[in-house]
């Protein structure tokens, strides 16, 4: 494992590229493009199937391509090796890279990624309240998982209370109830 960054001084390296906000726009920017250079050192776009994505994805957004991984990666990167994978050049912040895949598996490119796109465009309306209602499913059935939880151990505790308080009779004929074990009638 390795030794924790010194994040005494300014520009100490750091886990993820970039991540040292107290650095000069100057050498933030030279980082960014060394980041992006050995991404693209990384992998290749002389792939037929990357080309042709490349151009639908570029009347998106013309900082939007694709690219396949080679079989080898530096393993400091957000590439897999031989997967296809969307870059993304963002003006002001490190290239964005999404794996192309089917529940983690390798798998073509094909119109799925365009709905994984939609589905991730936090400028859309739509894209947002989907989001926050999905997040409001998830804190209801949390609320209610909670309610159903004190509701058992309220009832349990009730239960418990019940049979240490009350005097219970048995309504099974074979040991009738009595007061004592002195008060037992004969049969």
């Amino acid at each position: 494992m390795a030794p924790p960054a010194d994040r005494s001084r300014p520009g100490a390296p750091g886990k993820y590229p970039m991540s040292d906000l107290l650095l000069p726009p100057h050498i933030v920017r030279q980082q960014r493009r060394e980041f992006e250079q050995r991404i693209l050192r990384c992998v290749t776009i002389e792939d037929a199937r990357a080309r042709e994505f490349t151009q639908k994805l570029q009347m998106i957004s013309p900082d939007m391509f694709m690219v396949r991984a080679q079989d080898t990666v530096d393993a400091d990167l957000p590439l897999r090796p031989g997967f296809y994978h969307i870059l993304i050049r963002n003006p002001d912040a490190p290239m964005s890279v999404m794996v192309v895949h089917e529940n983690d598996r390798y798998a073509e490119p094909d119109s799925r990624i365009f709905d994984v796109l939609a589905r991730g465009n936090l400028r859309e309306r739509r894209v947002r309240d989907r989001l926050a209602e999905v997040e409001r499913e998830e804190w209801e059935a949390g609320e209610r998982e909670l309610e159903e939880a004190n509701e058992n151990r309220k009832e349990r505790l009730t239960e418990i209370v019940k049979s240490a308080t009350r005097a219970q009779v048995s309504m099974d004929r074979t040991l009738p109830w009595t007061q004592s074990s002195d008060g037992r009638r004969p049969k």
